[in-house]
């Protein structure tokens, strides 16, 4: 599920900060992204008030974004909470075949959608 050793100990870490609830799979959603793009994660705090507990959508105009990291902070905010972002090709178009990756984990994260076949 994780990307790389960092990724788990980051994500671990922004749950921790936030208490968030084992059951709150939106907000585990958004801390999957930001903690497996380093770019991200290291500005979280200009993307996620702690201690309200809410996104900050005013940090798309504040912070400075490459395609790809504006892409998938969307995609985190569209899991949060639906917030507007373009649609599954708009956001993919952007991303590396790591951070497809990290998307589509992102996505079965906040679905709970199993790593095991599917029986039809």
């Amino acid at each position: 599920m994780f990307l790389f050793p960092e990724h788990q100990g980051r994500y671990e870490q922004f749950l921790k900060q936030d208490g968030t609830h084992p059951k709150d799979r939106e907000r585990q959603a958004l801390f999957y992204i930001f903690a497996g793009y380093k770019d991200l994660g290291d500005r979280i705090e200009h993307f996620y008030d702690f201690e309200g507990r809410m996104i900050r959508p005013e940090a798309f105009q504040a912070v400075d974004l490459t395609s790809g990291s504006r892409a998938l902070a969307e995609l985190a905010f569209n899991l949060y909470n639906n917030y507007e972002c373009g649609t599954i090709v708009d956001l993919f178009v952007n991303l590396d075949e790591r951070n497809r990756r990290l998307a589509v984990e992102a996505i079965k994260l906040r679905f709970g959608v199993e790593n095991r076949g599917w029986e039809y």
